[in-house]
């Protein structure tokens, strides 16, 4: 009987360690426990390349070889105040949501404006937008995303959804034109290059 006695004593005492210790609490290295984790360990995550500027619906002047059936991405890479006067008088806003704050982010010359409308779509809201950019040496790649399910006013097929988006000058390479290629819903649709200057 006292040596049953002793080894419940032995095994409780072992338990009580163990808890006290807190039990098997080895990570695998490499991993973190969920104790680190809840603890506020937080990973960077880099803010995107661009900057909105402004997004609406536009009317392109002088688009007579094009009908209500057309889907055509019209896309513009702008380097200078001169170029951005001449898109907007090519482009005619018709309702855009860009504020004071939004249109004054480019200052050229460091600044890189990509613009982007489609021919014609006749839904409702302002679906068009930029959803991610990579720049790969003298190769960029600007994804472009149309809202499905977009909400508001219906607008007839004469204003094509429009989007603008500024990228610092400093992202692109030195030397060389610059190819970019415009995707829209994951499909290359048109390839533009530019010196960028």
């Amino acid at each position: 009987m006292p040596r049953i006695f002793l080894v419940v004593i032995v095994a409780i005492l072992a338990t009580i360690v163990i808890a006290a210790c807190g039990g098997d609490t080895a990570t695998p290295s490499g991993e973190r426990s969920e104790t680190e984790k809840s603890e506020g360990v937080q990973v960077a995550v880099s803010p995107p390349l661009w900057r909105y500027v402004n997004s609406g619906w536009v009317s392109p002047v002088n688009e007579q070889s094009t009908n209500a059936f057309t889907r055509e991405l019209r896309v513009a890479v702008i380097t200078s105040a001169q170029e951005m006067d001449q898109f907007n008088r090519m482009v005619i806003s018709k309702r855009t949501l860009g504020t004071g704050t939004t249109l004054g982010r480019p200052e050229f010359p460091g600044s890189v404006v990509l613009a982007a409308y489609l021919l014609w779509l006749p839904v409702q809201g302002d679906p068009l937008s930029v959803v991610g950019l990579k720049i790969d040496g003298n190769r960029a790649v600007v994804d472009l995303e149309l809202e499905v399910d977009a909400q508001g006013r219906e607008y007839p097929y004469l204003y094509a959804p429009m989007t603008m988006v500024t990228v610092d000058r400093d992202e692109f390479p030195a030397e060389g034109p610059v190819s970019f290629e415009f995707r829209l819903d994951g499909e290359l649709q048109v390839t533009l290059t530019d010196t960028l200057r």
